[in-house]
């Protein structure tokens, strides 16, 4: 096979995502595979989204410079072989049952008028890389929450979201947002008469965990029925987060055709409560929309209800939307907000980042965050399947 970079960017730790349909004379299901540069063997995974028992997808990762190529050798087999592979991200799901014993699940589906909020342990999936981490809420707000760390390194699975003091004391990371009302980082979010609105009137909603590494590990939100405008609508997004990445790769699918836009995401202006701004400087919060960037740093309370444990957190934010699939852009009292969809599309995409100040190798202000999005380029790097044998 061949990849391209054909972005205007140097790509590094680029997603490639090879569909296997789109591989000719394919005629078994595809249990294993290797992918090759003739000098390394890479990091792969194969991933069934669609939940039929066959794997649809393979993914790895790689660096390639502007207007360049590269030849792959991609081999596939229906024998399964183990992974050589240590996996760098992680996903988990699981119930908040009375005996603390939190049974792990992959899968969640419930009618909408359902509160399952309280439970799930942490509230809903969770998910990470080395990097950072997220949390999406089962109920009808949806909202990413979000993880930042000190170290690079898996915490989830110690911590679970919630870091005890001896945790906080061995140099583990924590919840790093309060959203409160606002749209955080990223989250999708419904746009109904110019306001934003939450995900109330669905027939059901469900979350599921479709993959976890090596490479990326990949959740799906999906709200059935859903009812806009006299239309129903059936919307499946999902989350995509790539090893060594910080920020979310997020595609989202309608069942029917957009006629006018009324889905909608962004990034909160950090920092309402006195003490947060002083912590900041006496700055309640720095942002800026700009070209399908939308983009904010400052400092809050991740917890109000444990301010004595958790104090005020400086987090930068970011959400990146191609103009391709960009409406229009405004702000409110507590958003930068991004208006997505065009007349006619059924399949979306956007990005989401974040820093936490807390990072020893990350971005410590509001002038550190808004200059590393200059270098923000998520893409994925296309390919073409050259022979089969």
């Amino acid at each position: 096979m061949e990849i391209s970079n054909t972005t205007y960017y140097a790509a590094y730790n680029s997603p490639v995502v090879v569909t296997l349909n789109d591989i000719p004379d394919l005629s078994f299901n595809v249990v294993s595979a290797k992918v090759s540069d003739g000098e390394n063997t890479l990091p792969c995974q194969l991933d069934d989204i669609d939940d039929d028992g066959i794997n649809d997808e393979l993914c790895f990762l790689y660096d390639l410079d502007i207007n360049c190529t590269k030849q792959l050798i991609l081999t596939l087999s229906d024998q399964k072989e183990e992974c050589p592979f240590p996996t760098v991200v992680y996903a988990d799901m699981m119930l908040d049952d009375k005996k603390g014993k939190h049974p792990v699940i992959t899968r969640l589906e419930a009618p909408g008028s359902s509160y399952l909020f309280n439970d799930l342990y942490h509230h809903g999936v969770a998910f990470e890389s080395l990097i950072t981490g997220y949390r999406i809420y089962f109920d009808e707000r949806q909202n990413i929450d979000l993880y930042g760390k000190k170290e690079q390194r898996l915490e989830l699975s110690a911590t679970g979201f919630y870091t005890t003091v001896d945790q906080l004391k061995e140099g583990y990371g924590n919840d790093v947002l309060w959203a409160g009302n606002s749209i955080g980082c990223g989250s999708l979010k419904l746009w109904v008469g110019e306001t934003v609105t939450n995900w109330t009137n669905v027939a059901t909603r469900c979350q599921s965990i479709k993959s976890v590494g090596p490479v990326r590990t990949v959740v799906e939100i999906s709200d059935r029925g859903v009812l806009i405008n006299g239309a129903s609508y059936n919307i499946k997004t999902l989350y995509s987060q790539y090893s060594n990445h910080r920020d979310l790769y997020v595609d989202v699918f309608l069942s029917n055709p957009i006629n006018e836009p009324f889905l909608c995401t962004g990034v909160q202006k950090i920092g309402s409560n006195p003490e947060a701004i002083s912590y900041n400087g006496g700055i309640k919060s720095e942002g800026f929309i700009h070209e399908g960037l939308a983009a904010s740093w400052g400092s809050d309370y991740p917890e109000l209800g444990k301010k004595e444990l958790f104090p005020p957190e400086a987090v930068g934010l970011a959400v990146k939307v191609d103009s391709e699939y960009l409406s229009f852009s405004k702000t409110d009292e507590l958003n930068y907000l991004l208006i997505i969809g065009k007349e006619s599309q059924q399949h979306l995409k956007y990005y989401i980042s974040f820093c936490a100040d807390k990072e020893k190798n990350g971005y410590h202000n509001a002038n550190e965050w808004f200059r590393s999005l200059d270098d923000w380029h998520p893409c994925l790097l296309s390919y073409k399947i050259n022979k089969t044998d």
